[in-house]
């Protein structure tokens, strides 16, 4: 008789040892992952387990007694009964989390998820009460199975079983959402999760009813904790390698976003060692990117000679002569509040100032020009009226050679003045002398020259210039480069000092009649007729600080080269100076 009581005993244990399966299962769930669906599948395990923990107490009817047995089992009976619940939540969680099942949020809610709480809840309280449990009859030992007990319900017990319908209700649900998931990895979890919870609630109505012996439920549960383990598993690690291809390629093309980044990019680690280095900053001074990684950056710095001034311009000149204008600075990157990187970036302004020369230079001519213009107008005035004096004298006095003298020496006074007003303007001489490969230019490169020297002015000012064309990139004109973009300049400016603030200039390229055309249209305030009519007349100007000799200047350079330039204008609508180029043969 002991002997027997100890094997029922051992059953009990082994029953119990089996059912702690699934929670052990459960710890390693949470202990990987810690994500929402990682705490509601261990909270299924956990149970799961108190279900089996609830099966078992029946098997110990030789040892515990009845009292014992009818608490434990209405306590650990929670276990079968929120299953409910936490399946109904598996197919909740999936319409929340995936768009293409959005439309069924209707009958998957927060809201109906605490009511089947609620329900469940009310489930577990009658359970406590003679209406839930009544008592419980002993079935005797078979073959397969010890004598144990089972309860005998009560009037409300119907609460319960519509508790386990809805098990398997939520369980097809489940199933229907499963099938129309999009992602392949939550397709397959859920499909085994579905094809377990079913085995093991099928076998727990099966054992239920005595078809099969109670115990046979546990090990159905271990078989099923595995496979939802396995199943996890496999899906968090396909996951990974989805995410980790994902990041791979957006690392290689960050990467090739920096190395076609024109700025010079060097990125260190909290060490200030190299990890990464772009092209352009190699290509600048002549290294191999692979050779640098790992070096110390102090080291770096002294190598090529860099120097980190804030705010100041480091003038480089590299190993083939060309010198550059480098600003350099320094940024700290913290990569998820944890690693610590240094960005060191360089700012190439050679081009900037190269410009700003090229606009001083042009400032400068444009000072001396005015100055010029000024002295020779007021030269020329009085030293009119003197030789016209002398030309009556000599008119007067035929013998007299010093008249002749003096209007030769007038004469030569007025080639100086004539010098000195084309001092600034050299480009207005007509006896220039060019050799014929001076003769010829590329129209693109040269309007795409002085639209990009314009381009910070006008950014400044707040107006915009655009360039359109129809020509072959390599369309050549019979033009002296300096003296077409004498021209381009001087009509370019007009333009943008005609417009007004969000302004717009248009240069637009294109062939008509064997000529070259070239538009430069601008939304300005635009022209009189009565000032249109003047356009190109010598030291007429309605500017305060004008000479009035720059479109002078303009036209006759377009027929010395036999070109035309003409000028179209309306008030409040904007002007239009077209520039008809010989072209190239």
């Amino acid at each position: 008789m002991i002997i027997a009581k100890g094997e029922r005993l051992m059953e009990f244990v082994l029953l119990v040892a089996i059912s702690f399966i699934p929670v052990i299962i459960s710890g390693s769930l949470l202990f990987y992952s810690t994500s929402t669906l990682s705490k509601a599948l261990s909270l299924f395990l956990f149970l799961l387990c108190l279900w089996q923990i609830d099966i078992a107490f029946l098997y110990a009817n030789d040892y515990f007694s009845k009292e014992l047995i009818d608490h434990a089992f209405r306590i650990f009976r929670i276990g079968p009964i929120l299953i409910m619940p936490v399946m109904y939540y598996f197919a909740y969680y999936l319409v929340e989390r995936h768009d293409e099942l959005r439309k069924y949020h209707m009958l998957f809610n927060k809201k109906v998820l605490l009511i089947l709480v609620g329900f469940s809840l009310v489930v577990y309280g009658i359970n406590f009460t003679k209406i839930g449990v009544t008592s419980y009859a002993l079935v005797p030992e078979t073959t397969f199975a010890p004598s144990h007990f089972i309860p005998v319900y009560g009037m409300l017990n119907s609460t319960f079983i519509i508790n386990v319908l809805l098990v398997f209700v939520h369980t097809f649900f489940l199933l229907g959402l499963t099938l129309k998931l999009h992602d392949a990895f939550f397709r397959l979890f859920y499909s085994k999760l579905v094809f377990g919870s079913f085995f093991v609630f099928l076998n727990g109505v099966i054992s239920g009813f005595g078809v099969l012996p109670l115990y046979f439920s546990s090990f159905n549960s271990i078989l099923v904790a595995i496979l939802l383990f396995l199943g996890f598993f496999q899906m968090q690690s396909e996951q990974l390698n989805v995410a980790n291809d994902s990041l791979v390629k957006q690392s290689n093309l960050l990467e090739e976003i920096m190395n076609i980044n024109p700025n010079y990019l060097v990125v260190l680690d909290k060490e200030n060692r190299i990890v990464k280095i772009n092209h352009s900053i190699c290509a600048l001074l002549l290294i191999s990117g692979e050779q640098m990684m790992g070096m110390r950056f102090s080291n770096f710095l002294k190598a090529h000679q860099l120097k980190i001034t804030r705010g100041e311009l480091q003038k480089l000149t590299r190993l083939n002569g060309e010198v550059h204008y480098i600003q350099w600075g320094t940024t700290t990157l913290r990569y998820r509040d944890k690693e610590l990187y240094t960005l060191f970036y360089g700012i190439d302004f050679t081009n900037q100032k190269q410009n700003e020369q090229l606009l001083l230079s042009t400032e400068k001519s444009k000072v001396i020009g005015e100055l010029a213009a000024s002295i020779a107008h007021e030269i020329r005035n009085p030293l009119t009226t003197v030789r016209g004096f002398i030309q009556l004298m000599k008119e007067k006095s035929v013998d007299s050679q010093y008249e002749g003298i003096m209007l030769e020496e007038i004469d030569r006074v007025n080639e100086v003045l004539r010098e000195l007003l084309l001092l600034a303007k050299p480009e207005a001489n007509d006896e220039a002398d060019f050799h014929e490969e001076d003769m010829e230019l590329s129209i693109h490169h040269e309007v795409n020259h002085v639209r990009i020297l314009f381009d910070a002015v006008a950014a400044e000012q707040n107006k915009r210039i655009y360039m359109s064309s129809s020509l072959p990139s390599d369309t050549l004109v019979a033009f002296h480069e300096s003296h077409f973009k004498q021209v381009l300049l001087n009509t370019i400016k007009n333009s943008l000092e005609a417009v007004e603030e969000k302004g717009m200039i248009k240069i637009k390229l294109d062939q008509t009649n064997e000529c070259i055309r070239v538009r430069i249209i601008d939304n300005g305030k635009g022209i009189s007729k009565k000032r249109l009519a003047r356009i190109g007349e010598p030291y007429f100007t309605n500017k305060d600080k004008g000479t009035g000799i720059g479109l002078t200047i303009c036209f006759k350079l377009m027929n010395d080269y036999n070109g035309r330039m003409t000028v179209k204008s309306k008030l409040g609508w904007g002007t239009t100076v077209t520039l008809l180029l010989p072209k190239k043969s």
